[in-house]
């Protein structure tokens, strides 16, 4: 194998970090809402402003919130395990310039890459469905007819 295959072989997956750098990045703003969100609720409780009716919309959404903040959050976790996998998957394709037997070790680590992007897209579904459930009970609850 010539070192300019092996270069090219090893800086592929390097683009599956990429990819999953952008879905980070996204989750994170979303996340970000979410624990923002959660802080307004607190102070808007804590500061005594609300009436009963709006105390239990407030404790209504915060289960909602809780939930799309455990499943943002896990779906970060399986993205930041995929760019790990990926860059080793990475470092061990170069590797394998000096000792062929790792290759295998290359697959592996890739494989597991793409397996924690699945997973992790898979939280990240439920978030984004969980989300519009929320904003439509909202709307239910102030916006009715």
């Amino acid at each position: 194998m010539d070192i300019i295959t092996l270069i090219n072989m090893s800086l592929a997956p390097l683009l599956l970090i990429s990819a999953t750098g952008l879905l980070i990045l996204g989750l994170g703003n979303r996340f970000g809402r979410i624990i923002d969100r959660l802080r307004e609720f607190s102070k808007e409780v804590r500061e005594g402003d609300v009436d009963e009716n709006r105390k239990k919309v407030i404790l209504k959404q915060k289960k909602v919130l809780i939930r799309r903040g455990y499943l943002c959050r896990n779906a970060m976790v399986y993205y930041h395990l995929t760019v790990m996998f990926t860059s080793l998957s990475s470092i061990f394709i170069f590797i394998t310039f000096l000792w062929d037997a790792l290759q295998y070790i290359a697959m592996l680590t890739f494989v597991v890459a793409v397996i924690t992007l699945i997973m992790g897209s898979i939280y990240a579904a439920f978030e984004i469905t969980l989300s519009y459930e929320a904003v439509k009970r909202e709307a239910q609850e102030y916006l009715h007819e």
